[in-house]
């Protein structure tokens, strides 16, 4: 769906009697251009017959890891080569599961596809993820595999120094297991990829999505480079300045080093690039030359992991409201900081109100 297929959508949800002229005053541009954008519409299954009866299916399908995560936290400054006091937390984890998890408790319909192993870790993130308002019908218990499971040292300022991650389960989620999900992917509003899956994977899923609005979450560095080569398939690509520097090799130090790394993602077909330059706050760049900074918000950090899982599922809320970009990445950025401020990884743990 194009942003302008996803206005329109919006304004027939608000008003299902509208007529074609009212919506192209609103939009300032032709009658002729929103028949055309409405036909669209109609061939993607979003407007059903006549009078804009408008399909009642929109869902999110994310594809990525579900981990246990193992969460180390120092009390005061690391001595390395040394046994350090602090607590350690198990939660359940993953970038792919947080994003659809968070994609739920704001409240959309939200679908994950990944694997677990049929084990106690397994079942924990089975029934949490479930609980949480998820559609686990996709999510499989592998019998004879161990679930993924991310072990991370955090520092007294709430950064994590290293973590060391245990997911070989994930070259499970084959393209053959993927195609048993063929028809929910290819009728999703927008489908959420995060780059722990094998190449194959994302192979097969760029290859067969149709016109499915795609959204990448990078994961780091050494996975980025996964999604070289399907830069053009991406709508809205969210890196941050590391990931982004390895995939364009262009070292991005000042906010014009970021707007020239948004004309080169550009250039390769990405419509949209969510760039986070960590406590200097988000630039981001929209294809139709929209593009500005956001500061960042002042939070009190206690866990960086998950923040931009909390982010990206922002950025999916947005997109399905048909909110402005502007306006996207404040709200997503207003999602990142509350689990900041947390040791969980959900926007809205339970000791904290709703936004």
């Amino acid at each position: 769906m194009s942003k302008r297929e996803n206005q329109i959508l919006q304004l027939l949800k608000r008003d299902p009697f509208i007529q074609q002229q009212e919506l192209a005053d609103i939009l300032g541009i032709s009658r002729s251009c929103v028949a055309g954008h409405i036909m669209n519409l109609s061939k993607k299954g979003y407007i059903k017959g006549k009078g804009y009866i408008l399909s009642n299916d929109v869902y999110t399908v994310t594809i990525g890891a579900a981990n246990m995560d193992l969460t180390s936290y120092a009390y005061a400054k690391l001595i390395y080569e040394d046994s350090n006091p602090g607590k350690i937390i198990s939660t359940p984890g993953g970038v792919g599961r947080n994003i659809a998890q968070n994609i739920a408790l704001l409240k959309n319909e939200s679908y994950l596809i990944s694997v677990v192993g049929n084990d106690s870790h397994g079942n924990i993130l089975f029934e949490q993820t479930k609980s949480a308002g998820v559609n686990v019908k996709y999510l499989y218990k592998l019998d004879g595999e161990k679930t993924s499971i991310c072990n991370s040292l955090i520092d007294e300022n709430g950064k994590c120094v290293v973590a060391v991650n245990d997911m070989s389960i994930l070259e499970k989620l084959t393209a053959t297991l993927l195609s048993q999900s063929k028809s929910l992917i290819q009728h999703a509003s927008v489908l959420v990829i995060d780059c722990n899956l094998t190449e194959d994977a994302l192979k097969w899923l760029f290859n067969h999505v149709g016109n499915v609005p795609i959204f990448v979450d990078t994961v780091s560095g050494s996975k980025a480079p996964k999604i070289r080569h399907w830069l053009s398939h991406i709508h809205t690509l969210k890196p941050n300045r590391t990931e982004a520097e390895i995939l364009s090799g262009i070292k991005i130090e000042t906010q014009k080093d970021a707007a020239n790394a948004a004309l080169w993602f550009h250039q390769r077909g990405v419509q949209r690039l969510i760039l986070s330059m960590d406590a200097e706050g988000v630039y981001y760049s929209e294809l139709d030359n929209t593009s500005g900074w956001s500061h960042a918000i002042n939070t009190n950090v206690i866990n960086t992991n998950g923040a931009g899982d909390a982010m990206m599922a922002g950025l999916v809320h947005c997109w399905l409201e048909g909110m402005e970009l502007k306006e996207s990445i404040r709200f997503a950025q207003q999602c990142s900081a509350l689990t900041l401020s947390s040791e969980n990884v959900e926007i809205f743990p339970k000791s904290r109100p709703y936004i």
